[in-house]
């Protein structure tokens, strides 16, 4: 195996390790190491090609989807309003077309897709392993093994499942991949069947029902490939029957969920609100900024302490999330792609193969359509470890149909005329990418040893830290937001001028770099009010206290704007306006915070302030009566940090101020 061969079967091994063990690969430093070796791979595949004196690039049929994709993200990303969260999403979904370019380039021979196909498959084996102990061993509800939600470990190990379950339909081969060097037939049952075992069981375990519609999603695929759609039929219908008549974690969950947890059962809403985004943007709002405006599109859930206290980052499926960020066309384009290696898949499948080439690629590609299943039920793709695993799946399919003559077959070759220019052309390249993808990978790693420090009370630590990762990574709002907030917290203690500069700085300089994020302007709010002191306004308000507290007043303005359906904004600007006398300014804002969220109860007890101030001793009893029940029948709830705000108000003084005004009328 020469150089090339030898780092790229390392590199492929390290993403499928990797990938999954940082939280599926979600966190920062992951994302680092991930395109730090994709590029690493890159860099050798450009080496040797320098030292051959040619570039071969595979000439695919699906390459004009890539390239419409990967412009219409680049377009996205420099009409983003969010210019550096896009450019993130960018740097990531380019990583992935390289990735995708080199597995074809390696994988020239069926060898090499077994090969491949082998990592896939022990990675799922270890990682349901690891989910059964902690389900077995740790009493883990839901195992997620190293993923942070168990929903992304089930998409992972359908995969795994799909390969060997072709891999059993298609029997023993004593020449076949997967028994080198040859095994009995009866080892290789038992690996086989036992590694089957583990699969299903950890998918169960993880109580996931997108997971499981994707098992079965490949499970059907794989068997009606072998056998036909009635035999697939029989075996889908036994399933179901088994799941309906024997008790399973996922079971009890399906029937206990909805009265339980009715927020999980929000997805239509959250489907419906992402069409409604698409209709009004329908050339995308920017890359990876679905988060920030989705309070725009936000829903009431009945039967929950907060209405609207469901805050969704992703709109739990991936289709949908490609259109409200890139736009219809970039979705109808990704959409193509699926369809042109679902056409590859079928093409390879009904060519002369041998039968373990036939279970490999059949497996991978009933693995890759269960990754697109659960993508239609949850954001899955943008969890790096399962995007990786699609990238892989979508390369196989891609190589089986060269090496059958289905595919595209000839190579686009690039003669290199001049080693020295290239070579020097490339380095600057490669160093660029990699000084680039450390410095936003250092950055975090900096603010969170900052935010640690900060949360440890080292606050003068914590601002050096911010200002470290600022230096490093100066566009992204987060930093910015996080020391804002610590200058604003010593403001509040000292109340010295400079503090109030500088967290006024930071939070201007946040909102400009993402004028999404209505929590920002919230910030920028609080530091107006704080300015005011609230703490003397009994004293009545001077000419400068009012001035702030008219700033704060335009400030949550825009930030209701940005989130309509924010209870806490419309509360906070009647409580401003109560400040500033304008008691039906102050009215109309507390009754709105109410009608949003009838459980706010800070907004009831202002509105009760403001009606024992009105003389109207009525409607404030019957405001106190409802605080008083509203936290009577919840009480016994199990309630998160939001639904105890939600809640938590103190009306003694307020009832006292009610219990006079009744005496005395």
């Amino acid at each position: 195996m020469d150089i090339l061969s030898s780092i790229s079967l390392l590199v492929i091994s390290a993403l499928m390790v990797f990938s999954p063990l940082q939280e599926g690969g979600t966190t920062h430093p992951a994302q680092m190491i991930m395109r730090l070796l994709i590029l690493a791979w890159l860099g050798v595949a450009l080496i040797e090609g320098i030292r051959a004196g040619r570039l071969v690039v595979p000439k695919l049929e699906i390459r004009y989807v890539v390239l419409a994709f990967l412009a219409l993200a680049a377009a996205g990303t420099i009409f983003s309003p969010y210019v550096h969260q896009s450019r993130q999403w960018l740097l990531m979904i380019a990583g992935y077309a390289i990735l995708f370019y080199l597995l074809v380039s390696f994988v020239d021979r069926w060898e090499r897709v077994g090969t491949v196909t082998m990592i896939i498959v022990l990675m799922g084996a270890g990682e349901a392993v690891w989910a059964i102990m902690q389900g077995v061993a740790w009493n883990v509800l839901r195992p997620s093994g190293t993923f942070f939600n168990p929903n992304f470990l089930a998409g992972y190990l359908t995969v795994s499942w799909a390969i060997l379950l072709s891999v059993t339909v298609y029997g023993y081969r004593k020449g076949g991949i997967l028994s080198q060097p040859p095994l009995s037939p009866a080892l290789w049952w038992v690996g086989v069947g036992t590694t089957l075992c583990i699969l299903l069981v950890a998918i169960v375990l993880t109580q996931s029902r997108g997971g499981m519609v994707a098992w079965l999603a490949a499970t059907m695929c794989v068997l009606t490939a072998r056998y036909g759609l009635k035999v697939a039929g029989a075996g889908a219908g036994t399933i179901l029957l088994a799941a309906i008549l024997f008790p399973t974690p996922l079971k009890d969950r399906v029937l206990a969920e909805h009265e339980q947890n009715p927020v999980s059962y929000a997805r239509w809403q959250m489907w419906q609100g992402a069409v409604a985004q698409m209709t009004d943007h329908p050339f995308g709002i920017g890359l990876g900024l679905y988060q920030y405006t989705y309070p725009l599109y936000a829903f009431p859930v009945e039967g929950e302490i907060t209405r609207y206290g469901k805050v969704a980052h992703t709109p739990h499926n991936d289709y949908l999330q490609i259109g409200v960020e890139m736009g219809v066309g970039a979705l109808l384009v990704f959409l193509t792609g699926i369809s042109l290696l679902v056409r590859e898949l079928m093409q390879v499948l009904r060519a002369r193969l041998l039968r373990w080439q036939r279970s490999l690629i059949l497996g991978v590609g009933g693995g890759g359509i269960a990754l697109l299943v659960h993508a239609a039920l949850d954001s899955s793709l943008r969890e790096s470890a399962l995007a990786i695993l699609l990238v892989l799946c979508a390369g196989l399919i891609v190589s089986a149909a060269r090496l059958t003559n289905r595919g595209t077959g000839a190579d686009h070759i690039i003669p290199i005329r001049s080693r020295l220019l290239w070579g020097m052309s490339a380095a600057c390249l490669l160093l660029f990418l990699s000084a680039e993808v450390s410095r936003l990978g250092m950055a975090w790693l900096t603010f969170d040893a900052a935010s640690r420090r900060a949360v440890a009370g080292e606050t003068d630590a914590a601002i050096q830290g911010l200002k470290q990762a600022i230096a490093l990574d100066p566009g992204k709002s987060l930093y910015h937001h996080g020391l804002g907030s610590l200058y604003a917290r010593a403001f509040d203690v000292s109340r010295d001028k400079e503090m109030f500069q500088l967290a006024y700085a930071e939070f201007k300089e946040a909102i400009e770099l993402n004028p999404l994020d209505s929590r920002l302007l919230g910030l920028l709010a609080q530091l107006y009010v704080s300015a005011a002191h609230p703490a003397s306004l009994s004293r009545g308000l001077d000419e400068q206290q009012q001035a702030w507290l008219r700033a704060a007043l335009r400030v949550y303005e825009r930030a209701v704007r940005l989130a309509p359906f924010s209870a806490p904004y419309r509360y906070e600007q009647a409580r401003l306006h109560w400040m500033l006398g304008e008691r039906a300014a102050a009215e109309e804002q507390a009754r709105e915070a109410e009608r949003l969220e009838p459980n706010f109860l800070p907004a009831r007890a202002l509105l009760a302030q403001v009606w024992v101030d009105a003389g109207r001793i009525d409607d404030a009893k019957h405001e106190l009566h409802e605080i008083q029940a509203r936290q009577a029948r919840y009480e016994q709830w199990n309630k998160n940090s939001i639904d105890r705000v939600f809640l938590n108000v103190d009306v003694r003084q307020l009832r006292a101020a009610v219990d006079e005004k009744s005496l005395a009328g």
